[in-house]
């Protein structure tokens, strides 16, 4: 990703952000949740979201979840078959 491709998703998710701050504004936290999760994705980043009900026990199994499958899909990618 390029210098400017990343600045302008952090100037997406900043702007969301403060949108969401503005009471004049119908942004709402969960619309600037939702840019910050997808500039942040677009990125390369992994990047979660938990239910907020859920404990702290089933927030790591949904990580340790994401990267072992990531870990297997690197794996399975970059393995040459002979």
């Amino acid at each position: 990703m390029s210098h400017l491709s990343a600045r302008v998703g952090e100037l997406k998710s900043q702007g969301a952000v403060e949108a969401a701050q503005n009471t004049d504004s119908n942004v709402n936290s969960e619309d600037a949740e939702h840019v910050i999760l997808h500039e942040s994705q677009k990125a390369g980043a992994l990047a979660f979201t938990f239910d907020a009900n859920a404990s702290p026990e089933a927030k790591t199994a949904q990580v340790h979840t994401v990267r072992l499958f990531c870990a297997m899909r690197k794996i399975l990618v970059y393995t040459p078959l002979c």
